[in-house]
């Protein structure tokens, strides 16, 4: 894409690096089976002891379109050295990408995965990370939530 983000929503579990990937994206696959999206009550995090600390859930705020960090896995708030919970994307430094990877999300209802992304959004920014992006909607249908999950190379 024009931001030069190695990454495709052409992707299969073999392409995953992590397993914690692997088991959010098996998850979230049973759902688009039967062509819906899973919603924020479906995700039972306790069935997914070792993600949590790389996950961001990221709620979907509409006119204006707005994204929001609901919630950081502690693995990303450590690599981060600060804490975004709460934190609007378009208020933070180099997200520049992460709003484009959350709109093609919101815009397309598909999973996406991106590999050797800088950290633009941390003052780590020699740090590089993989992100399995899973879009999430409360009527099956309209995008609200979007989960991320990073893996730091």
């Amino acid at each position: 894409g024009e931001l030069g983000m190695a990454g495709n929503v052409d992707f299969t579990i073999e392409d995953l690096i992590s397993d914690s990937h692997r088991s959010l994206y098996a998850w979230f696959t049973t759902f688009s089976e039967r062509d819906t999206l899973p919603s924020r009550a479906d995700f039972e995090p306790l069935d997914f002891p070792t993600s949590l600390q790389h996950l961001v859930l990221v709620d979907v705020e509409q006119d204006p379109v707005r994204y929001r960090a609901r919630l950081v896995g502690t693995a990303i708030t450590e690599a981060r050295g600060l804490d975004a919970t709460g934190d609007y994307y378009d208020e933070t430094t180099g997200t520049e990408e992460a709003i484009a990877r959350a709109g093609a999300a919101v815009k397309s209802g598909k999973p996406s995965f991106y590999t050797n992304q800088p950290m633009t959004w941390s003052p780590k920014d020699y740090k590089r990370y993989s992100v399995l992006t899973l879009p999430m909607s409360s009527d099956g249908n309209t995008v609200d939530v979007i989960m991320c999950c990073l893996n730091f190379e």
